[in-house]
């Protein structure tokens, strides 16, 4: 069997399957959310929302967010395309694009976007491929060319795997007790030059990556 055909085997079984088993995975999760009032906030205020979290913990996230109707930016590989088509399951929009093919123009198209409309972006700001917990600077650069507040999320759960991927990916096992905690909105200042943007990335990845150890703290006794 060929790569082509493999590939489009994987995509049929992910459109047809993937909705019923994820919607049974995350109902057999206990998901405790805090800090919710910074996003309540932000709505309020009527501001755009940039969520980022670690490549790593993208699955609780993007679960609980079903149907919110947020873009997301997805690379342009075959996992991206994977990934794409379980999210438009799940209600959300897609950019695609990645630091090393369309990245352009998908920042542009976000760039359009979040100046026609309050918008709700989701990032993975060290995917598509690493380095792991490392931000780039292109959610940085978007902070701060149009204002929008970051929303660093970080997720823990009590029974869990890690994938020996790039990222460690983490997968909780069904019926796990899991947190998912939110930062007060992290503002990246216009006008920055490039030493500027990378220390605010520095920045966001120490936010996160500490988030990281509360979302743990958080969990239930």
């Amino acid at each position: 069997m060929n790569k082509k055909v493999k590939q489009k085997l994987v995509l049929s079984f992910v459109t047809i399957l993937s909705r019923p088993l994820l919607f049974l995975y995350k109902s057999s999760l206990s998901v405790h959310i805090f800090n919710r009032r910074y996003v309540r906030q932000c709505i309020r205020n009527g501001e755009h929302l940039l969520y980022t979290f670690w490549h790593e913990n993208m699955i609780l996230p993007l679960l609980v967010h079903e149907n919110q109707g947020i873009y997301v930016l997805v690379s342009h590989h075959f996992d991206g395309e994977v990934i794409a088509r379980i999210l438009r399951i799940f209600g959300y929009h897609t950019i695609r694009g990645s630091s090393t093919r369309g990245g352009k123009e998908a920042y542009n198209e976000m760039k359009k976007r979040l100046a026609e409309s309050q918008m709700k972006i989701a990032f993975t700001p060290d995917g598509p491929r690493g380095p792991r917990r490392e931000a780039k600077l292109g959610i940085i650069r978007l902070a701060s060319e149009t204002g929008a507040p970051i929303i660093p999320m970080a997720v823990a759960a009590d029974r869990f795997t890690r994938l020996k991927s790039w990222d460690k990916l983490l997968i909780f096992h069904p019926f796990s007790r899991c947190t998912l905690v939110y930062h007060k909105p992290f503002y990246v200042p216009s006008g920055l030059n490039q030493q500027q943007l990378s220390e605010y990335g520095k920045k966001l990845s120490q936010i996160t990556s500490k988030l990281d150890e509360e979302a743990i703290k958080c969990l239930p006794g």
